[in-house]
């Protein structure tokens, strides 16, 4: 069976964000798409899961999915702490567990 360059494969599926971020970085990277399922998310809002997917061309399937990944890498690079935490002290212990005293519920010993 050949595989017609013009056939649609399914590059994402998830959240209208997400999918429409997505949309865009391949616009940028000169890569046309298409959102199908968003019909349902107004229906539905979120009720279902994953509905909204973002389709390409099978041509253009492995820039698509290599942009994607790429942006993945920079947004994870982003989300990196400027100041680590220092390495060179250890963690402080914790608070020592604070016990309340006993009161005696009938004080007359009856």
């Amino acid at each position: 069976m050949t595989h017609d360059p013009n056939d649609i494969v399914k590059v994402y599926s998830g959240s209208m964000e997400i999918v429409e971020t997505y949309q865009q970085i391949l616009k940028e990277a000169g890569i046309e798409s298409q959102v199908v399922g968003e019909a349902l998310t107004t229906v539905f809002g979120n009720a279902i899961p994953d509905t909204v997917e973002l389709w390409v061309h099978q041509r253009d399937g492995e820039k698509a999915a290599a942009a994607i990944r790429t942006y993945e890498q920079e947004v994870q690079d982003e989300d990196q702490p400027q100041h680590p935490h220092p390495t060179d002290a250890p963690k402080p212990s914790p608070a020592p567990r604070h016990k309340e005293p006993y009161v005696n519920p009938n004080p007359s010993g009856e």
